[in-house]
């Protein structure tokens, strides 16, 4: 990480063409983008977050609380990821809901967007990449991931 500043910005929460601000926090260097609806609006944006490796957090339960997307079916983090767009799950708010945690985010992603294990396992893996923690701290959580993964698979199989 060095002395170089990380910065992560809260952008696009809205679906207006108009809005400019996804292209600001690209531009400026944010690893991770908050929200970022109008991202589904332009192609050319969507190839300079992938070309530039920004991810984008999506929050699911507070999208829908919010009224932003009244059908997670129809939300737009569908198509990004169906479009190699590197999306995680965010809970957002959480002291304002009261939510603990961001399990439900995660099942509500999974059941509307018609997720599977694998798609599931990346936008965890994309949370710990794009955290904004250390290198070191990152390879210690990635192994006891990997480990808890592939408990939770023997589970899934059956095979606890």
């Amino acid at each position: 990480m060095g002395d170089k500043l990380q910065l992560y910005l809260h952008a696009g929460e809205s679906y207006s063409t108009c809005n400019k601000e996804m292209y600001d926090a690209v531009l400026l260097g944010s690893k991770r983008i908050g929200h970022g609806f109008a991202l589904a609006k332009s192609k050319n944006l969507i190839q300079l977050v992938k070309e530039n490796n920004v991810c984008i957090e999506c929050c699911p339960v507070s999208n829908r609380i919010l009224g932003y997307c009244s059908d997670l079916r129809c939300h737009p983090t569908r198509g990004l990821l169906a479009q190699g767009v590197k999306v995680s799950i965010s809970p957002d708010d959480q002291g304002f809901w009261d939510a603990k945690g961001v399990t439900l985010d995660y099942v509500l992603a999974y059941l509307a967007w018609g997720l599977d294990l694998a798609d599931m396992k990346a936008l965890c893996m994309n949370s710990l990449e794009f955290a904004s923690i250390s290198e070191e701290e990152k390879e210690s959580i990635r192994e006891f991931f990997d480990y808890k993964w592939y408990k939770f698979l023997l589970y899934v199989k059956g095979r606890h």
